[in-house]
Formats: C-alpha cells, structure tokens, sequence
C-alpha cells in the first residue's frame, strides 16, 4: 500500500529531477559576472588572497615577472608562454580578444582556442615595437561553450602586457 506522503515526495523529487535535466546546459552558461566578458587579471600559477588566478604556466623555460599593473614575459626558445583558465563564452556568438602593452623583443601569437587548446579558433600577433600597441581579434564561438586564450613565443621572446580582455559583441555570425 502506497501512502499518501510517500507519493507526494516521489512526485517531488521526480520534478526535482526533471527540471535539473532540463536546465542543465544553462549551468555551463557564463554567469552574471561574465554575461558582457570577462576581463582577465595578470596573476599566473597562483592566486592573491581570495583572488584565483587567470593564467597558468604553460612551460618551464618561460620566466614570469610581475611589473606593478604589468606582467612581463621572458623566453629564449620559441613555443607555448602561459594558458588561461577555460573561460564560459555563449556558444554561436562574436567575441572580440584584447591585449594591451608591448612587445619588446620577438613575436607573440595570442591565439583563441577551443578549452582543451586543440583547435585554433581566432589569432592576433604582436610585433615588435617601442610603444604601447593594443591587439584585438574577433571571433565566432560556434560550437564552444568554453575556451581558452594561449600565448606562443616565436623565438627569443619578450612581451609586458597589462590588460588581456574578451568582450561579447552580442551579435550573431559573421562577426565584425
């Protein structure tokens, strides 16, 4: 004999169960914060206080300096800098990528990649320069509901940057 009390709870969590099946794909939405972008800060393999980093070491050889409001990167043989952390985009929405700093010595790609940084989606590269340059790429996120941003060296390397931003554009594909 079923009772009364039991049924009402089984209905419960069978709805409970129902509504988290169907709202599920809107958990690996961004969130409030990151609903316009996400702008990245400069700590790297490690945090400040309550604060997570953004980026990760992607190498050894690579020489990670913190300047005040800048962050500075050293290498002397070509290859992978540092990663970000999978960030929450839209999927099938334009993005823009910003950098801002300068490159002091070689060239640097800022590539926009799928989370698991297997497939190039959008690039800039930054040239060597004695001013301040700022760097965007747009892109289309087609297809990801997350992604990543890799910094690669090209040769004898050194880059400052002091703003790394991804911005949503709020517009459909093809991006501006």
């Amino acid at each position: 004999m079923i009772r009364l009390p039991d049924l009402a709870v089984s209905a419960g969590f069978a709805l409970a169960w129902l509504g988290g099946a169907i709202l599920f794909p809107h958990a690996l939405e961004p969130g409030r914060a990151e609903q316009n972008g996400i702008v990245l800060n400069l700590l790297v393999d490690r945090g400040e206080g309550s604060i997570a980093n953004d980026w990760y070491t992607a190498t050894p050889v690579v020489r990670v300096i913190r300047l005040g409001d800048r962050l500075r990167l050293e290498q002397h043989d070509s290859g992978l800098q540092i990663i970000s952390r999978p960030l929450a985009v839209f999927p099938g929405e334009c993005y823009a990528f910003n950098a801002h700093g300068i490159d002091l010595v070689g060239t640097t790609h800022f590539i926009i990649t799928d989370e698991e940084i297997r497939r190039a989606i959008s690039q800039v590269s930054a040239t060597p320069s004695s001013l301040d340059a700022e760097w965007r790429t747009t892109f289309n996120t087609t297809g990801f509901r997350r992604i990543s941003v890799a910094l690669i060296g090209q040769g004898e390397n050194v880059l400052e940057v002091d703003q790394f931003a991804i911005e949503r554009l709020g517009t459909r594909p093809p991006c501006p």
